[in-house]
């Protein structure tokens, strides 16, 4: 999970890193050199266009060099950097629908891997990019392939573990640790093209390792590959991890019930929809990404300008690098607390979650609606806290509390295309917060806060009356069990239990066999001990007379005849 986030420095450095302005020098026509500073509104982009013949980038005007200072994406091209996130936002929205699709019908671990070496491959390609439009091009690819791997890799480590400590599998797909190795590479590199190098540098050892990682062992019996299965959970229950001491046949796996590979159907997001339980659940989920990726904007279109609050519709660069860090430190609390109520407390389940982390969203974004009304400039104080605090709710807390609902509300058969589906609305969230939401920020401030706080009310409300309680119930694998009821297979768990209880079973049987063949030894023995009693006496008279007492009360008398009597 945390190689996955490292990744997310190629999806996110577009938003500050890459955006940072620089002071420019302007070559006029008699010669002279002006130098301009930060930010190059419209009078000083006038200026520009009529006097300078030759503009360039003054390095050591900024701490980190970005994108904006290489390619002067300034004047008429300043809309350029919203365009590459629009641009990666689509790219994510088809990774994530395609890679749910792909991970189910194919198995999660091939395109988790192989995503990962294409995400390495593209971001080494932007490095070498001349031009704004040859990196989103790259960004492009490489959100494909973030999309893909984020639903494959999710999923996976989902199916991996149990209820009890899934959500700490869940925390580890939180940001903040990426944000804050983002931001020391950014102060170390000083430059975009020595950051992307050193960012896969550090991200490329580890996902050389996810090589080592096993398919996901329900998806591999839910697709009938038994003998695969049983591969993966017997090193599970291997004295290294488990010391369980017990070894799976594909026998032992006939027994959980799974779907006939010639009558399986080409699962698709329509079975997302295909009862009324489903239906309910994928609205829920799908309105819930969708608040989520509105909410997620507006910190970054926000929050430009962090540190001492010098946002003057452009970024220093001290600024921005502090910007990432402290986006990653505000946000890194927030997982090991729901970890906590989760353990400690029973009742602390997922609706209280998701009620309590939108409760606490809709209170932020009615203050900063509030705001504005009052005419309260976007770069004030105020306006920055209620924003940290509604990002760390809504990054940490409500995105465990989706990921966490949707692996346990739809079965394997389908998890990975809802994981998928469900992050492709993320992405049009995003979409509609970059395209829609931030230019309302100029225009209509209140507009870009109303929306939202919408959003998130609708979603509190369908929350209350929609979602049902999950926490401990296990996993469900097959369609038939989400339509009619949970049966208890989860795995690797209910397959130990199936094992110790068949051991054990043998067990008995084995020392009821031995007690019935010990009677009916001692039954025999004695019956022959009786017979040989009986039979002794009878053969010592067979040569002599002897007298055997009459029914009638008189002696009858029996005569022996020898062996070689011709008259028998």
């Amino acid at each position: 999970g945390t190689n996955v986030r490292a990744h997310s420095g190629n999806y996110t450095f577009i938003g500050v890193l890459g955006s940072i302005e620089p002071s420019w020098d302007c070559t006029t026509q008699n010669g002279s050199t002006v130098t301009i500073e930060p930010p190059t509104d419209d009078a000083k982009c006038a200026f520009l266009k009529s006097n300078c013949t030759q503009l360039s980038a003054i390095k050591s005007s900024v701490e980190f060099y970005s994108l904006v200072a290489a390619w002067k994406l300034i004047c008429d091209d300043k809309d350029k950097p919203v365009l590459i996130q629009l641009i990666q936002a689509v790219g994510g929205f088809m990774g994530s629908f395609v890679g749910g699709h792909c991970g189910d019908h194919f198995g999660r671990k091939k395109f988790f891997f192989t995503g990962q070496l294409c995400i390495i491959i593209t971001s080494v390609m932007a490095t070498a990019a001349v031009s704004w439009y040859t990196y989103a091009i790259c960004l492009f690819l490489n959100a494909i392939f973030y999309g893909m791997i984020e639903v494959t890799s999710l999923t996976l480590m989902m199916e991996y573990t149990n209820d009890k400590y899934r959500l700490i599998s869940n925390a580890c797909f939180q940001w903040p640790i990426a944000y804050m190795v983002i931001a020391l590479i950014a102060f170390l590199t000083k430059d975009w093209q020595y950051f992307f190098i050193f960012l896969n540098l550090v991200s490329s050892p580890i996902a050389i390792a996810f090589i080592l990682f096993y398919e996901s062992p329900r998806w591999l019996v839910a697709s009938d590959q038994l003998e695969r299965a049983c591969e993966v959970l017997n090193d599970i229950a291997h004295r290294r991890w488990n010391d369980a001491n017990i070894k799976f046949t594909a026998n032992d796996l006939n027994l959980i019930p799974r779907d006939n590979n010639k009558k399986k159907p080409f699962y698709n997001v329509y079975h997302l929809f295909c009862t009324r339980r489903l239906f309910k659940q994928t609205f829920m989920q799908l309105l819930s990404m969708f608040t989520y990726g509105l909410v997620s904007s507006t910190y970054f279109y926000t929050l430009k300008g962090l540190h001492d609050w010098m946002i003057k519709s452009s970024i220093s660069s001290d600024n921005a690098i502090m910007f990432t860090f402290l986006h990653g430190v505000f946000r890194i609390f927030v997982p090991p607390i729901v970890i906590f109520l989760d353990f400690k407390f029973f009742k602390f389940g997922r609706k209280i979650q998701l009620i309590g982390s939108l409760t606490i969203n809709c209170l932020c974004f009615a203050a900063l609606t509030a705001l504005m009304i009052l005419n309260v400039r976007c770069d004030h104080i105020a306006v920055t806290v209620l924003v940290i605090v509604a990002t760390m709710i809504n990054e940490s807390a409500f995105w465990m509390n989706i990921a966490q609902i949707t692996a346990q509300r739809y079965p394997t058969v389908i998890r990975c295309i809802a994981y998928g589906s469900i992050h492709a609305f993320k992405h049009i969230g995003l979409i509609v917060g970059i395209s829609v939401l931030e230019p309302f920020l100029s225009t209509r401030p209140l507009w870009a806060f109303l929306i939202p706080e919408i959003f998130i009310v609708i979603t509190l409300v369908c929350g209350i009356v929609l979602q049902a309680e999950t926490k401990g119930k296990a996993l469900t694998d097959r369609l038939i069990e989400s339509q009619f009821g949970r049966l208890e297979n989860e795995i690797p768990r209910a397959l130990m239990r199936l094992a110790a209880g068949h051991r054990f079973n043998q067990v008995t049987v084995r020392e009821r066999l031995k007690q019935q063949a010990r009677a009916q030894e001692l039954k025999l023995h004695e019956r022959r001990n009786i017979e040989t009693v009986e039979n002794a006496p009878q053969s010592s008279s067979l040569t002599n007379e002897s007298s055997l007492p009459s029914p009638h009360g008189t002696t009858t008398t029996v005569v022996g005849h020898s062996s070689d009597s011709p008259e028998q």
